[in-house]
């Protein structure tokens, strides 16, 4: 079984980090001895800590910077399209 030490700094990874959780896109921000800084990324962007011998349930995929950017952009898309709704009312 993956744990978070297979996790490469500068990389994103969709993940599923326990069983019958949803996939999350996260990155690692910093490393230490023992723990990780992770970032997940998705309507709400949040950093949390993890034991760097914490299983994974699953890594789904690597992905690159552009295409972690490309899905990125469409939470941005979003917020604009939310912030038009809010301007018209």
């Amino acid at each position: 079984m993956a744990t978070y030490a297979d996790l490469q700094p500068g990389n994103f990874y969709l993940l599923r980090g326990e069983k019958d959780t949803d996939i999350e896109l996260i990155s690692v921000l910093a490393l230490t001895d023992k723990c990780m800084l992770l970032r997940s990324f998705g309507q709400i962007e949040e950093d949390f800590w993890k034991k760097r011998t914490d299983p994974i349930e699953e890594i789904v995929e690597e992905l690159d910077y552009e295409s972690a950017s490309a899905v990125l952009s469409l939470y941005d898309e979003e917020e604009e399209e939310e912030e038009w709704e809010e301007e018209d009312e």
